[in-house]
């Protein structure tokens, strides 16, 4: 009996030092299974915090070689095309004469012995102006106002000799009026913009002060230095004689619209003809960029700030200005919305 029981004791010890000995085994399993598991979470974490600052690397190297490369780029401005008119302006200075004159002529032959009369001064019909020694015969002859009037203008001095075979004027003789005349000589190119309804703005130099005048004659005139069309101004004024003043004068024309108007500085022309740099989106590796392409156009009109085309879209951007020099192709830097 005791050594049944004995048997069974040393049994059951047996069997509880089995469990304890498979307890401990499933323990260290399971410790070593968390350890295991620690250690793979914490390789996983350390890789992401590298694939982290990789990638934050890689995108700043990507972005300095994208500024490095923006920066060697030429910098453009460009604008959008529009509708509108152009504007013709055409200046000059001159000076007011009377409106209405007359040129006398010599009709003697001799020398000016004694001149009586100055610019300026207002003659009576009939008044001697000046003498002149006729030739051969030593004689004096007068020559007097065949109106009344005033001196505008002296065409000889004393002792020159006269002839009136040789069409010399001897001066010219201005009906007293309220109307004087200003002129402007043009260009034929300016011609085509200028019309007998064109408004002049006539201002005086010097005084601050302008005067109303309508276009009275355009013709043509030609010199030894200048040729080219006369376009004379008439003013009518009752209060202030204005013969001898300077102006100046301005005639602007606006001309018809236009659909498509550019600035000037837009416009390029070489032996193929007129055309535009107009600047178009360009993807690459580096991400989103421009470049610059030609776009052939026809000239239509100009004035001094904008050219009026054909054949360009509305809503193409074209360069107005590069920091470098440019061609059909380059790749550029812009940044804008194309207002400016």
């Amino acid at each position: 009996m005791d050594k049944a029981d004995n048997g069974k004791r040393v049994s059951k010890l047996e069997k509880e030092s089995q469990l304890e000995k498979e307890s401990q085994s499933e323990k260290e399993f399971q410790s070593e299974k968390e350890f295991q598991s620690d250690k793979a979470f914490r390789w996983k974490k350390r890789f992401h915090k590298i694939f982290a600052v990789l990638a934050v690397v890689l995108l700043a190297l990507t972005f300095l070689s994208k500024s490095f490369y923006n920066y060697r780029l030429p910098v453009v401005k460009a604008a959008l095309p529009r509708q509108g008119r152009l504007i013709f302006t055409v200046e000059g200075t001159s000076e007011f004469v009377y409106a209405h004159t007359e040129s006398v002529y010599a009709d003697v032959d001799g020398k000016i012995r004694e001149i009586l009369v100055d610019v300026g001064d207002e003659v009576k019909a009939g008044q001697t102006l000046m003498r002149v020694e006729l030739s051969g015969a030593g004689e004096l002859y007068d020559v007097k106002a065949g109106k009344d009037g005033i001196i505008s203008c002296m065409g000889v001095s004393k002792g020159l000799y006269v002839s009136s075979m040789q069409n010399t004027i001897l001066y010219v003789i201005a009906e007293k009026s309220e109307e004087w005349v200003c002129g402007l000589i043009i260009s034929e190119e300016q011609l085509e913009h200028i019309s007998m309804e064109s408004v002049p703005v006539l201002e005086l130099v010097g005084q601050n002060e302008s005067v109303e005048g309508e276009i009275s004659s355009i013709f043509g005139y030609e010199s030894q230095d200048l040729q080219g069309y006369q376009v004379n101004i008439t003013v009518r004024s009752a209060d202030m004689p204005l013969a001898g003043k300077r102006v100046k004068i301005t005639i602007r024309e606006d001309s018809g619209l236009y659909d498509t108007l550019i600035p000037a500085a837009a416009l390029c022309k070489d032996a193929v003809g007129y055309y535009v740099l107009v600047v178009q989106e360009n993807n690459s590796v580096l991400g989103e960029g421009y470049k610059v392409h030609r776009m052939s156009v026809d000239l239509l009109g100009s004035d001094e700030a904008y050219c009026a085309v054909r054949g360009l879209p509305i809503d193409e951007l074209v360069v107005i200005a590069s920091t470098s020099e440019i061609a059909d192709g380059s790749n550029v830097f812009y940044e804008g919305d194309g207002t400016r």
